[in-house]
C-alpha cells in the first residue's frame, strides 16, 4: 500500500481534556480521510467503547482498522478479528487477588464486557467515562474460574498508589504480563503478546504498509510501544517526558488541537517526510 498510514490514540491525543473531540480536530480528520489516506484508531479503551467514540465524533470512519484493549483486541476494518489474547485464567485470579490485598479498585474485561465486584465511584466514573454499561458479580475470581481469563485487567487508584503497585507487579509479573499505564490513575494488565505496537506490526503486514513511515499520534506510556516504530512519530505536548523521549516529534496539546495543527502541516508540505 502506497498511502500515507495515520495512527491515533484516543484519549489524551484526539480527546480533549473535556473528553470530547473538537470541531477542528474532527475537520482535521475528516480532510485526511477524504484525501484517500488509510487511517487506524488505537486505543486501550474496550472495543465497545472505541466504536462509541468514533461513531460519536468521527461517523464517517466506517470501514478502519481499530486497535483496542492496548492491542489485546485488534479488528480490521470490515470487522474481522485479526487478534485476540486473553491473560490465563490462574494468572488473572492471582493478579487481582493481589490488587485488591491492597486496597485498590478492579475491575475486568471478558467478551468485551465491564465486570467488576465492587459497585463504587471508581466504575460508575469509568463506565460514564468510556460511555459502557458495567456489570457487577459476587466474586471476579469465581467468575474468571466459571467463564475463562478476561481481556484485559484494570486497576484505579490516585497516582501515587498505583506508581507503588505498578513498580511491585512489574518486578513480579513483567515476564508474563504487559503492565502499562493508559491514564495516570489507570493501570492495565494485558497478556505479554499485547501492545499497541505488536498489533500495529500485524495491521502493517495485512494492509502491507511501511510502520516507519506511518504518522503515528499518542500521549500516554501505552503508546510508547507504537510511537517508538516510525520516524513520523508524535507526543501530544500534554504527554509525560519518557513518551515525549519515545517520539521523534512533539505536538501541541491535546488542549491546543495538537492533532489538527499537526494533519494541516502534514497536508500542506507537498514534501514527503
Amino acid at each position: 500500500m502506497k498511502k500515507k498510514v495515520f495512527v491515533f490514540d484516543l484519549d489524551g491525543t484526539l480527546l480533549n481534556g473535556e473528553e470530547k473531540i473538537t470541531i477542528p480536530t474532527i475537520e482535521a480528520i475528516k480532510n485526511i480521510h477524504e484525501k484517500g489516506y488509510f487511517i487506524i484508531i488505537a486505543s486501550g479503551r474496550m472495543y465497545k467503547s472505541t466504536k462509541f467514540i468514533i461513531k460519536k465524533y468521527l461517523s464517517f470512519l466506517n470501514n478502519i482498522p481499530i486497535i483496542s484493549y492496548n492491542g489485546a483486541y485488534v479488528v480490521s476494518h470490515t470487522g474481522e478479528i485479526v487478534f485476540e489474547s486473553d491473560i490465563e485464567d490462574s494468572l488473572a485470579i492471582e493478579i487481582i487477588k493481589e490488587i485488591k490485598k491492597e486496597n485498590i479498585h478492579v475491575q475486568i474485561y471478558l467478551n468485551d464486557e465491564l465486570i467488576s465486584d465492587q459497585e463504587n465511584t471508581e466504575i460508575k466514573g469509568y463506565a460514564k467515562h468510556s460511555g459502557v454499561n458495567y456489570k457487577i458479580v459476587n466474586d471476579l475470581e469465581e467468575y474468571i474460574k466459571k467463564t475463562h481469563g478476561p481481556t484485559k485487567i484494570l486497576a484505579i487508584s490516585k497516582v501515587e498508589k498505583l506508581d507503588k503497585l505498578q513498580k511491585m507487579m512489574v518486578s513480579k509479573y513483567s515476564k508474563n504480563l504487559n503492565i502499562v499505564r493508559s491514564f495516570n490513575i489507570y493501570l492495565d494488565f494485558l497478556s505479554k503478546n499485547s501492545s499497541k505496537g505488536a498489533a500495529l506490526k500485524k495491521l502493517s503486514k495485512i494492509y502491507d504498509f511501511d510502520i516507519s513511515k506511518a504518522y503515528i499520534f499518542g500521549d500516554s506510556e501505552n503508546d510508547i510501544s507504537m510511537l517508538s516504530l516510525s520516524k513520523n512519530s508524535y507526543a501530544m505536548g500534554n504527554a509525560s517526558n519518557h513518551v515525549k523521549d519515545a517520539a521523534n516529534h512533539i505536538a501541541p496539546s491535546n488542549n491546543e488541537e495538537g492533532v489538527a495543527i499537526v494533519l494541516k502541516k502534514i497536508l500542506s508540505d507537498t514534501h514527503n517526510h
